[in-house]
């Protein structure tokens, strides 16, 4: 396994992702939930912790490649098992399965309880250039938004919606986090149920990136729900950019 690098990202002060450190076999990190993680429903969201996941599966699978390699996800699943609080510290753990592919972690609340089993797969890539290791800063604090739609800064109604690709929402190789789009699209599964009259709470996200999102970009994501019933909610949240598939997200709810 090669010995981890860490550059700090804007996504990890947005969402209070801190103390990454390599552990024997996988890698570790912290988070601690507010009312920034909170959303449409009134609930901590599970996007919300989508770069908390991104973050650590992500590293885990870099760990697991040769020296100087990066990963990008393609797929991040996270599913809920256990119930997430309105606040407290989050404490979340992954160490790779399939070398250099994928990943497998869990997340606990302060108590010590797994809330959400996490699982990612990647693609290797090469390490972002340009990056004085030296003179890079980690984010300092974290922006205290009212809830998770006024953090992602997206702009939502009825079933779509449109989230800027701004700086503070990019990885360290400049594209939008993965960890942030998936955030986006369950905001946007959880307006779309509200607005037809269900309140059950997202058990599941599973999104695919198909393409990279660039600085600037507008992500218009748009929810379709595939069945709706009193005790499971099924919702399909599609993004992309001037026409293109760039994300393609399912979000189930139940009780």
């Amino acid at each position: 396994m090669q010995e981890l690098t860490f550059i700090p990202s804007e996504p990890e002060r947005l969402f209070d992702v801190h103390g990454l450190q390599q552990v024997p076999g996988g890698v570790t990190c912290r988070s601690a939930l507010g009312p920034w993680a909170t959303g449409p429903d009134g609930r901590t969201a599970p996007g919300a912790l989508g770069v908390l996941a991104d973050e650590v599966s992500g590293y885990a699978l870099m760990a697991s490649l040769p020296e100087g390699s990066w990963s990008i996800s393609t797929e991040i699943w996270i599913d809920v098992v256990g119930e997430l609080p309105l606040s407290g510290a989050l404490e979340a753990c992954a160490r790779p399965v399939q070398e250099g592919s994928f990943a497998v972690g869990r997340i606990r609340d302060e108590e010590g309880q797994v809330v959400v089993v996490c699982r990612q797969r990647g693609r290797a890539v090469a390490r972002p250039e340009g990056l004085d290791l030296a003179t890079v800063e980690a984010p300092a604090g974290t922006l205290r938004a009212p809830d998770l739609l006024s953090l992602l800064g997206l702009r939502a109604g009825a079933g779509a919606g449109v989230l800027p690709a701004s700086p503070s929402l990019l990885n360290p190789r400049g594209m939008l986090h993965g960890g942030v789009s998936l955030a986006a699209s369950d905001a946007m599964a959880t307006l779309s149920r509200l607005d037809a009259g269900s309140t059950l709470p997202t058990t599941s996200i599973h999104i695919v990136h198909t393409r990279g999102i660039a600085e600037g970009a507008q992500l218009e994501l748009r929810a379709t729900t595939r069945h709706s019933g009193r005790t499971l909610w099924v919702t399909d949240v599609v993004g992309t950019v001037d026409g293109r598939t760039c994300t393609v997200a399912t979000v189930t709810a139940q009780p």
